[in-house]
């Protein structure tokens, strides 16, 4: 069992950035291939560049735990610490899978 659990579960997000948040998550997909990718050839210091991205974009967008996550793998990759990071890729593609999107008028 995942820190998420098994269900789906919910974010709700504003409805102003309903045109852009299925490209965003789309791209978050992208970067979980990408990071695998760099991570079998060692490329510690373009996971850091993209998991950087992911901690300052997520948020803003109103998915925090793509934020923390992306966190988690820019101190990783600093440390070149190969199991961190699989560790939460594979959370971040848990997440991806599961979170459905509820948008809200602001």
């Amino acid at each position: 069992m995942n820190s998420f659990g098994m269900d789906k579960f919910s974010v709700e997000i504003d409805d102003v950035l309903r045109p852009i948040v299925p490209d965003f998550l789309g791209s978050r997909s992208n970067d979980c291939m990408l990071i695998q990718q760099l991570l079998g050839e060692g490329n510690y210091d373009q996971i850091r560049l993209l998991a950087h991205r992911m901690k300052g974009t997520g948020g803003s967008y109103g998915f925090d735990a793509i934020s923390e996550i992306g966190e988690i793998i820019e101190t990783a990759s600093l440390a070149a610490d190969r199991e961190t990071i699989r560790t939460q890729l594979q959370r971040l593609e848990d997440y991806l899978e599961r979170v459905s999107v509820v948008y809200v008028q602001s």
